[in-house]
């Protein structure tokens, strides 16, 4: 097509919003003769009209002028386009093009572009052979192309992509990834692709490739390209385990709503069968949130049901009625150890199920609680169970240099064998403190607890009980060049009256024993610029109602920040001359390198445990931790975990191992960023 073009002199041209304000003719610049007499009249004539446009009018659309910067620039009045080649930069608003050789209609805002397309917004660069493009509506065709989005990272590639404002279709081929690298670690390709930014990506005859080589063919591929929830299919987890064979995790997410969403879930397991399972979960105003789980499975090889119930309801208030409610429900005693890989899931010995009503007033509040236990360890004796409770709750209230607080309750406990019954308790105290270099704080409290029984050697019984308790507390430092050290002992006596009556007991209402303890305690501190160095505390009690063994143990706690972290408590009787228990956590970094160890020891409960672990960061992708858990008692590893994590760019990968003495398990799962959300195949 031939056009009659008008080559303009200047490399720079200024289209405004309105361009028939400017008239560009067939005339060649400058004029010359009469002409320039007439231009320059016609100039001063319309000076002040000028000024005004330059002045005050340009800011009205600056921002939807287009700006064309070429070697050469052309424009052919009568079809209102301009041909620029060379170097060809276009710039408009937050839009810039830039080409070998454009053509730009002014009118319509269309443009073709040839050689070396770069196309940047705000939220996308292309690269591309040849473009048709719209400048006003952001749409058009890019051949040969390469679309970057840049909020998440997502990459098209094909040999012609049409643009529609964020929507990207490729009739031909094209590739889809979120990886930067030149030959990307993992990418889609199909044919009929369509990439809806905030939506979804979908193609037909799809390889999913790593390295460009691929290993995995669909014929129909959905997955949304977006950080919000999306129902679809999630990423697989695989697993093997030498009692419950290869496992699939096959999960479906709904997004149901804003507020609610819920995930089915199918387990199948090579030597068990197949389990099915849901979780809910839903937030709403007023502080509520919610998540609700449901699973069973057929165990084959057991031959019986396993069904696990999970709730957890939060309404929580310090001005109205609120609440929660946490239920934990299993069935079989033995499905943690069957189907949970989690250590501390699987040493559980109780499984707790809670719920609890309050109302709030301004320095009190009333509830109902109720409680259910299910002991976890076989052939033991069903707990009891609280259902329900009521009570009232009286925070410490002034009352002139006095404290007064107070709780009251009603409660049923219930159990299949043993002693069960009401309780009702009352429990008011005042509380008072004077002094400053020492000071002493000193409490009074009366208790009312009556009991109506069942199974029990006296049906109906109360016990009445007195308490008073003073503590004496002095704080005393000295500072040093480099930290601050700070001695507290403190001297307490606590005295409490009981009857003689001794009911079963329900909970820690009933271990409220007859007691004249004096105590002493000495708390020492060491305090640098950059905060607590250590601690160490030694405690010990003498009770002169213990008959001929009145000396407690002697309780001494160690917690250390800096240089090793460490935390060490012990409990030492010195009447048997051995250590009842110890408690002990030490921490270290070095390098890239992180050890832990610890020890878990009771004398009483024949608990003596050892657990250990290393974490390795030998470089910013790669992490691996191992730990290992022996049982000094049974003389036995119980447990060598591993665990292998690679994080780079666009792509995620973890391993897992876990070795018991009855099982070996092993788990996969990879993470493709950018669809972390949903993926259906």
């Amino acid at each position: 097509m031939n056009y009659p073009f008008e080559k303009l002199h200047s490399l720079k041209s200024v289209i405004p919003a309105r361009p028939e304000s400017f008239f560009v003719t067939k005339k060649r610049f400058p004029p010359s003769g009469n002409d320039r007499k007439c231009f320059i009249c016609l100039f001063i004539y319309f000076l002040p009209f000028i000024l005004h446009i330059l002045f005050f009018t340009t800011a009205s659309y600056a921002d939807d002028q287009t700006i064309i910067t070429s070697e050469t620039l052309e424009y052919d009045y009568n079809e209102r386009t301009y041909v620029a080649k060379g170097k060809v930069k276009i710039e408009r608003a937050d839009t810039v093009i830039e080409a070998d050789e454009i053509i730009y209609n002014d009118q319509t805002s269309d443009v073709i572009a040839s050689g070396n397309i770069r196309y940047h917004d705000n939220d996308v660069t292309i690269h591309a052979g040849r473009a048709e493009l719209n400048l006003e509506t952001k749409s058009g065709t890019v051949f040969d192309a390469e679309v970057f989005y840049k909020k998440d990272n997502y990459h098209i590639s094909g040999k012609e992509i049409r643009k529609t404002g964020n929507d990207y279709y490729s009739n031909t081929e094209a590739t889809f990834t979120t990886c930067d690298a030149l030959v990307p670690a993992w990418c889609f390709k199909g044919r009929d692709m369509n990439a809806a930014v905030g939506e979804a990506l979908t193609a037909k005859d799809v390889f999913f490739r790593i390295k460009n080589v691929p290993v995995l063919y669909t014929p129909i591929l959905w997955a949304p390209i977006l950080t919000e929830r999306k129902t679809g299919f999630l990423f697989p987890f695989f697993g093997y385990s030498d009692s419950r064979g290869f496992q699939l995790n096959l999960p479906f997410y709904w997004a149901i709503s804003e507020s609610r969403d819920a995930t089915f879930v199918l387990d199948e397991y090579t030597k068990r069968g197949l389990g099915t399972g849901i979780e809910y979960r839903y937030i709403g105003l007023g502080n509520m949130e919610g998540k609700w789980w449901g699973y069973h499975i057929r165990d084959n090889e057991l031959r019986k049901d396993f069904f696990e119930f999970r709730a957890l309801h939060m309404q929580r208030s310090t001005e109205r009625m609120g609440g929660y409610l946490n239920i934990n429900f299993i069935n079989e005693k033995d499905y943690y150890r069957e189907y949970k890989t989690d250590l501390q899931v699987r040493t559980n010995r109780f499984l707790e199920s809670t719920g609890e009503i309050a109302l709030p007033f301004s320095n009190s509040r009333a509830y109902l609680l109720s409680q259910y236990w299910i002991d976890l360890k076989e052939d033991s004796q069903d707990p009891l169970q609280r259902l329900p409770e009521a009570g009232y709750v009286l925070n410490p209230t002034t009352a002139g240099p006095f404290w007064i607080s107070g709780s009251t309750s009603i409660a049923n406990f219930w159990r299949e064998e043993g002693v069960y019954g009401q309780r009702f308790d009352v429990f008011p105290r005042i509380t008072h403190q004077f002094g400053e270099d020492i000071t002493v704080l000193q409490s009074l409290g009366l208790r009312e607890t009556a009991y109506s029984l069942h199974r029990g050697e006296d049906d109906s019984l109360h016990r009445e009980s007195f308490e008073y308790s003073i503590l004496g507390h002095v704080r005393l430092l000295k500072k040093y060049a480099s930290f601050t050290h700070v001695i507290e002992p403190s001297l307490g006596y606590t005295f409490i009256t009981n009857s003689d009556h001794s009911p079963a007991i329900f909970d820690s209402t009933e271990l409220f024993p007859k007691t004249s303890l004096l105590s002493l305690s000495l708390l020492s501190r060491f305090i640098s610029d950059q905060g607590e160095l250590m601690v160490l505390r030694v405690s010990q009690g003498f009770d002169s109602y213990q008959g001929d063994r009145p000396f407690l143990p002697v309780l001494f706690d160690v917690g250390i920040k800096r240089p090793l972290p460490l935390r060490l408590g012990t409990a030492y009787n010195v009447h048997t001359g051995k250590i009842e228990s110890i408690n002990s956590d030490v921490s270290m970094k070095i390098a890239e390198i992180a050890f832990l160890a610890g020890q878990r020891y009771n004398r009483l409960t024949d608990v003596n445990t050892f657990v250990a672990g290393i974490g390795i960061h030998p470089f910013t992708p790669l992490s691996m931790d191992g730990r290992i858990w022996y049982d000094a008692e049974q003389k036995e590893t119980r447990e060598i975990s591993f665990n292998i994590t690679y994080t780079s760019q666009c792509w995620g990968i973890n391993l897992g191992f876990v070795k018991r003495p009855d099982d070996f398990s092993v788990s996969f799962l990879i993470e493709l960023k950018g669809l972390t959300k949903a993926l259906k195949i």
